[in-house]
């Protein structure tokens, strides 16, 4: 942790290449798309050689799949983070959720999960199994994240009501990128607190 707090407190220029790369990709990928960010856009606004390039990322794909690797660990620390905050009700540890992602949603432009995007970018279709096994890994923890706040709760199906508040965890992201209505996050919060069985009223 302190490697990379020391990190963050250097100017861009001063950064190891490999860090300068990975911070560029990540910057394009998420303001553009992953496909229409080429290889030589990111070595230029980087800074840095085209070997240096290829001795860190032999490919783009390689590179692709360390940014997700690092959004993976962004968005799951921001999760748990916030549903194993003390005090939280069984209830309100799997609100907290959505309560993270309304947070996220307020930083505009907000531009998707980069695990949706990734999604349409590679699908089953797309020869990058590298790629899709790290997208497949960021759903299926997102997956037991969900699992195991929702036991606590004995619910009698229980797998269903995680299928039901994953599909609710995607939709609000979807939803948040596709209108600008501010209402959003607290209506889909109040949708997944019906669904628990929860009617109480803030």
């Amino acid at each position: 942790m302190q490697e990379l707090t020391n990190l963050d407190d250097q100017p861009f220029a001063d950064l190891p290449p490999r860090e300068r790369i990975r911070r560029t990709a990540s910057e394009l990928f998420y303001r553009r798309s992953i496909h229409t960010v080429g290889i030589d856009r990111i070595i230029a606004e980087s800074g840095v050689a085209k070997m240096t390039f290829y001795k860190h990322f032999p490919s783009k794909a390689c590179l692709i799949t360390d940014y997700l690797r690092s959004q993976a660990r962004v968005w799951m620390q921001m999760l748990v983070t916030r549903t194993e905050r003390p005090g939280l009700s069984p209830v309100e540890r799997v609100l907290a959720i959505f309560d993270a992602l309304e947070a996220s949603f307020q930083e505009r432009p907000f531009r998707r999960c980069p695990f949706v995007k990734g999604l349409a970018e590679f699908g089953p279709e797309a020869d990058t199994p590298e790629i899709q096994a790290m997208i497949d890994t960021y759903f299926e923890n997102l997956d037991k994240l969900v699992t195991g706040l929702i036991a606590p709760l004995g619910l009698a199906n229980s797998e269903k009501t995680v299928l039901q508040i994953l599909a609710l965890i995607q939709g609000v992201i979807v939803m948040a990128q596709a209108t600008s209505d501010r209402r959003i996050g607290g209506a889909i919060r109040d949708a997944a607190r019906l669904l628990l069985g929860d009617k109480s009223c803030d």
